[in-house]
């Protein structure tokens, strides 16, 4: 066990160790200083999707629907916590530092997967460790914290099913999707990237077929317990029921890219009538009016996609809610000084031969389609921070990259 360890990660535990350390302590920081309450918004729904769970009362949130919400969350890091410790945010930020922990280990094995040196894959886990936004996103109790680690796990064997295929590897894939269905449906757009993957991998068209039907069986197997659930208590096989209430809030004529609350859309006076009728009833109702508009407006769909896709990489220059302290400022502008200098360093990545590789295409495909998803929808902020490790991996390649052939040169001139 120890010697797989040992070539897991090459002799770089020690360097590992006090990233993690560097990681784990900016993420108790923001916990310990940041004055945050989790009795609003999604934070709540999850709570109580929790609570709910465990005192006998099946799963539902705080506004009395079954399957608005993705139950992944809840289910497997709130509801265990709860258990537990009983009602205790603290704890669940604990969890949020592990699960923290986990993602800075998953993108140095990402990065070691894309090619990456010693160099490379330890400033990838070095950026996530000490990025600003995950330090905050420890406080909140929302999905995202969950989705980062497995997200990162699917790119890993999606890596490793482009140049080294296998029946283990498909059905730890298969495992994380399934697991991805039910925290983050946004997530699956990472598919895009396995049907790459298996199509440039170096196996026989029969064996690239038999590893996608395992992926996708063993997806089916995670995630049907769920959808078995939903059959008999909302009547529909259903992963959530926010679908069509997403895609309404991002395709009506009060859309504006970003998210808007369904009072102010046209729907608002009749929002309450609406959901009387059920969960399924109404995310259907709010999803054929939202394809009526884009049918009706092709050209302000498209108008607003193209502004969805510039505002989810927008950098963070907006301001937080209320007056904001002098150390927020200053968190504010290094935040954005981090973002900018990440976004640049992953697209110089597209100027440099020598990291034009498939594996590198594999990594902007995942950004691609991620991205492409939420043009669908609409933005907001949080929704950027799953992907933002695939960013960061990007980045640690060029500045690997760079230093390598700074010191070469240096050598060179030295002679």
């Amino acid at each position: 066990m120890t010697q797989r360890i040992a070539k897991l990660f090459e002799g770089d535990q020690l360097w590992l160790v006090l990233i993690l350390c560097a990681g784990f302590l900016l993420r108790i920081a923001a916990i310990l200083s940041l004055n945050h309450e989790s009795n609003r918004g999604d934070e709540s729904a999850y709570i109580s999707m929790a609570l709910n769970l465990i005192n006998g009362d099946g799963i539902k949130d705080n506004m009395g629907n079954h399957a608005m919400y993705n139950v992944g969350y809840p289910l497997f890091i709130l509801a265990p916590v709860f258990f537990l410790f009983g009602e205790n945010i603290f704890a669940a930020r604990i969890c949020n530092v592990l699960l923290g922990g986990i993602a800075i280990i998953l993108c140095y094995l990402v990065a070691k997967e894309a090619g990456a040196g010693k160099i490379g894959r330890l400033t990838a886990a070095g950026i996530l460790a000490l990025y600003l936004p995950t330090g905050v996103y420890a406080v909140y109790i929302l999905k995202e914290n969950l989705m980062t680690p497995l997200m990162l796990g699917v790119i890993w064997c999606t890596l490793r099913l482009a140049h080294q295929p296998s029946k283990k590897t498909a059905a730890g894939c298969g495992i994380l999707f399934g697991l991805l269905a039910l925290t983050g449906n946004a997530a699956l757009s990472l598919a895009a990237a396995v049907i790459l993957a298996l199509i440039l991998a170096p196996a026989t068209t029969f064996r690239k077929a038999t590893f996608m039907v395992l992926i996708f069986a063993v997806a089916i197997v995670i995630s049907a317990p769920w959808m078995i659930r939903n059959t008999f208590v909302i009547g529909s096989p259903v992963m959530n029921t926010n679908g069509g209430f997403n895609l309404y809030l991002g395709n009506n004529p009060a859309a504006t890219g970003y998210f808007v609350s369904i009072a102010d859309t046209p729907r608002g006076s009749t929002w309450g009538a609406l959901r009387k009728t059920g969960e399924v009833q109404a995310s259907e109702t709010l999803k054929q009016e939202a394809i009526a508009w884009i049918k009706d407006h092709p050209v302000d769909f498209l108008t607003l996609a193209v502004k969805k896709g510039a505002y989810f990489w927008t950098p963070p220059v907006h301001e937080g809610k209320g007056e904001q302290s002098s150390s927020e400022k200053i968190i504010r502008i290094l935040w954005l000084i981090q973002f900018i200098a990440i976004v640049i360093a992953a697209l110089t990545t597209l100027l440099i031969k020598e990291l034009r590789k498939k594996q590198l295409l594999i990594l902007w495909l995942t950004i691609c389609s991620y991205t492409a998803v939420h043009m669908l929808f609409y933005v907001i902020f949080r929704y950027r921070e799953p992907i933002m490790p695939i960013m960061m991996i990007m980045a640690a390649l060029t500045i690997e990259f760079l230093f390598l052939k700074r010191l070469s040169s240096t050598k060179y001139l030295s002679q």
